[in-house]
């Protein structure tokens, strides 16, 4: 399949299997969202245990952070299984996904940890020659070795993502483990990194098209909102935009997470029907 093929396709997959929208908002939240960040303030009360404080806030937080990483994982073990369906021209049901999702969470984590402590040990030992060479030889030599660590870490970092990215598939849609997962993701892309990296291009440019065409959706409502805003005041027109953009950001970022999650699903599916 072409770029713009399975570009098509993710948005179909998207516009005619709503019951999918769920998971792929949390996807497309999680992969394109940025993370926020709360601040702590205020003083404690007299009399009170601040000690006691912070550690309800830090348990609060790590209680978050959990639910958060639980729901994302279900989400796109669900939203992997719910492409391939829809490649079939079956369905899955929100129940199911649900079903499918916490049944494939743990492996998935695992997969997300072996990459994450992967892409971290490479880093360290990638920068550590520029480190030891600055230590030893002075600055002049930093911009030469970053330019040639860069040559070599970017290609291992990339191929690092698409192990991970198709080790995922191959655990939900073969039920694999997840070191058995890997290894056959590392096998599938030998000799196929063209393929991986038109999953890239077409992960990006469906992610582009979305938000291209959210914006000339929601343009002239913004700009209506604004004169609506001076006439009516700010809070009416701010709960008038959060009816009316709501909804419309919702199936924004549900189209964003099929198309991230779906050029990767169906490129994979693809390849292995061909007998690969």
């Amino acid at each position: 399949m072409s770029v713009v093929e399975i570009v098509k396709q993710s948005l179909q997959i998207a516009r005619t299997h709503k019951s999918l929208w769920l998971f792929a908002f949390v996807v497309g939240l999680g992969s394109g969202g940025s993370g926020g960040g709360g601040r702590a303030g205020g003083t404690a009360a007299s009399g009170g245990a601040p000690g006691a404080v912070v550690v309800a806030i830090v348990a609060g937080i790590l209680v978050a952070l959990v639910a958060a990483i639980a729901i994302r994982l279900v989400s796109e073990a669900a939203l992997i299984e719910g492409v391939s369906r829809a490649r079939r021209h079956e369905s899955l049901s929100l129940r199911e996904g649900f079903r499918v999702g916490w049944a494939n969470a743990a492996v998935l984590l695992r997969i997300a940890a072996i990459y994450l402590a992967t892409t971290v040990v490479s880093v360290l030992v990638l920068a550590a020659p520029c480190f030891v060479a600055v230590q030893l030889l002075g600055r002049g030599v930093l911009a030469p070795l970053a330019i040639a660590t860069l040559i070599v870490a970017v290609p291992w970092l990339v191929t690092l993502y698409v192990v991970q990215a198709l080790a995922s598939r191959i655990a939900v849609l073969e039920n694999r483990h997840a070191l058995d997962a890997i290894r056959k993701a590392r096998l599938f892309l030998h000799g196929r990194m063209r393929l991986a990296l038109k999953l890239m291009v077409a992960a990006f440019v469906g992610t582009l098209f979305v938000v291209v065409a959210g914006i000339v959706v929601t343009g002239p409502v913004v700009l209506l909102l604004v004169g609506a805003a001076r006439v009516l005041g700010t809070a009416p027109a701010a709960v008038i935009g959060a009816v009316a953009l709501v909804p419309v950001a919702f199936v924004a970022v549900a189209f964003m997470g099929t198309v991230q999650s779906a050029a990767w699903t169906l490129g994979y599916l693809e390849q292995t029907e061909r007998g690969s």
